[in-house]
């Protein structure tokens, strides 16, 4: 998506400008991803012990997502 790898590279530049260091826009981007594969993974793990399947089919869909934007 333009507007988020836009986006992603405006917050390393902050980042770069405020603290200092470099931030590669790349490595900001997986560190969001792998955030954001954590929260799924224990969002999933609680659906599943509520038996909710809603949520579990949702949360599926959004792993699905990411895995056709960033591949296997």
């Amino acid at each position: 998506m333009p507007g988020e790898a836009a986006a992603i590279a405006a917050v390393a530049t902050l980042l770069t400008k405020v603290f200092g260091f470099v931030v590669d826009p790349t490595g900001l981007a997986a560190m969001k991803r792998e955030h954001e594969l954590e929260v799924i993974h224990a969002a999933y793990k609680i659906a599943l012990d509520r038996g909710d399947t809603d949520a579990v089919d949702a949360l599926l869909a959004r792993l699905r997502e990411l895995s056709a934007k960033t591949g296997p």
